[in-house]
């Protein structure tokens, strides 16, 4: 997913107010992130694969299938790659796939659940963690555990280690069936990790949610990540300048 077109006062707002950052924000040239940063992250999974419930099975033949998501297309070949077993062409399928995706959002590390993504039709809940530097690596590796295997879910961390000092370090993007869940791997990420998370405030757009977490509704692809503060920042900087 591309970075989004905005101009400088939207910039600015979204730093001071959504991020709630204490100083200025750092400069960040790649938005794959630090590469070191990113590895550590990705090895913090353990190697976790889950189900992507995003794909159709095209064709088939003997021990062999192709499916797409509309952009993607994968040849498999190997038994139980994909579920169900008895679907027909055109028939949605789950592929299972490392639940790491490192390039997905920019300056974001996105884990998925075992279940694959969020589920997005009907709004989804955006939980927003103020999660330490030091503390993103256990963050990922809860969300990686067998505690997540049944649920549906997008957790975006920080690519670059300097780039913690705000209010959404990590965002939690989860639909309705899959919130409680989600807040009980988080409590239980939190109580067992007590200095991981540091209130900084409460993000533009957000109220008070579960664990006495920043929380919003998304709507659509486009909030997912870092979409919904780039969005509700751009409304309040256009709106005050209609007045």
């Amino acid at each position: 997913m591309p970075l989004p077109v905005v101009d400088e006062r939207t910039r600015s707002f979204r730093e001071r107010l959504f991020c709630l950052r204490a100083g200025q924000a750092p400069s960040l040239p790649r938005a794959s992130g630090d590469s070191g940063f990113v590895a550590h992250l990705a090895m913090s999974t353990h190697g976790a694969t889950g189900w992507d419930w995003s794909f159709r099975l095209v064709r088939q033949g003997v021990g062999w299938s192709f499916v797409s998501d509309g952009k993607l297309t994968l040849f498999l070949d190997e038994p139980g790659q994909f579920v169900p077993h008895d679907a027909k062409a055109g028939d949605q399928v789950a592929v299972r796939l490392p639940r790491a995706r490192e390039n997905l959002f920019p300056h974001r590390f996105t884990l998925h659940g075992g279940q694959g993504g969020p589920v997005l039709p009907h709004g989804y809940a955006k939980l927003f963690v103020p999660v330490t530097f030091e503390a993103a690596s256990s963050l990922v590796e809860a969300f990686a555990s067998r505690w997540a295997d049944q649920l549906r879910f997008g957790l975006h961390v920080c690519n670059a280690p300097n780039d913690f000092d705000r209010a959404d370090g990590a965002i939690i993007d989860v639909g309705p069936q899959d919130e409680a869940g989600a807040v009980k791997v988080l409590d239980q990420f939190m109580r067992q990790h007590p200095k991981a998370v540091v209130p900084r405030g409460r993000p533009y757009g957000t109220v008070e949610g579960p664990l006495g977490l920043p929380r919003a509704v998304g709507q659509g692809r486009t909030d997912l990540a870092d979409g919904y503060g780039w969005r509700k920042s751009h409304e309040a900087v256009v709106s005050a300048g209609t007045r």
